[in-house]
């Protein structure tokens, strides 16, 4: 069972930091454009969110699986411990990004699109930092 749990688990992280890294590319594509051409793309940009939550629902579930027989080392492994802490502030910073794109579909603006587009800079950057830990932990 864990090889078809680490095979989910790895296309999560796949569907995780591709929606965040095709949000921020997009982005900057969209933020040379005129403004009302600007807002229709970051009003489709926000449909990326859900491909992220998706995504690092199905990390967190496939995560708590593979982390099984690592729970009771957890206390000798700071590396580790610096991956999860990061998830935890993921999980904060996808459901801020929520409220944000929420409001950015009622009150599409430039304010509101740049505010999710930071928030999506930051959880790409996020993203990052946990695989690059995952790695550094499992290797």
């Amino acid at each position: 069972m864990r090889n078809p749990m680490l095979i989910i688990h790895l296309l999560s992280v796949a569907i995780f930091i591709g929606a965040a890294l095709s949000a921020f590319v997009l982005n900057k594509v969209a933020n040379k454009l005129e403004t009302s051409d600007k807002l229709k793309v970051n009003s489709a940009l926000l449909t990326l969110n859900y491909l992220g939550k998706g995504g690092l629902t199905l990390l967190i579930i496939t995560g708590g699986y593979l982390m099984t027989p690592y729970w009771a080392a957890l206390g000798v492994m700071p590396l580790l411990v610096a991956k999860l802490s990061i998830v935890v502030v993921l999980l904060v910073v996808l459901v801020l990004l929520s409220i944000k794109a929420k409001k950015a579909k009622k009150e599409p603006s430039e304010k509101t699109f740049s505010s999710v587009s930071k928030i999506n800079t930051l959880n790409l950057f996020l993203g990052v930092v946990v695989l690059i830990l995952a790695v550094l932990v499992f290797s």
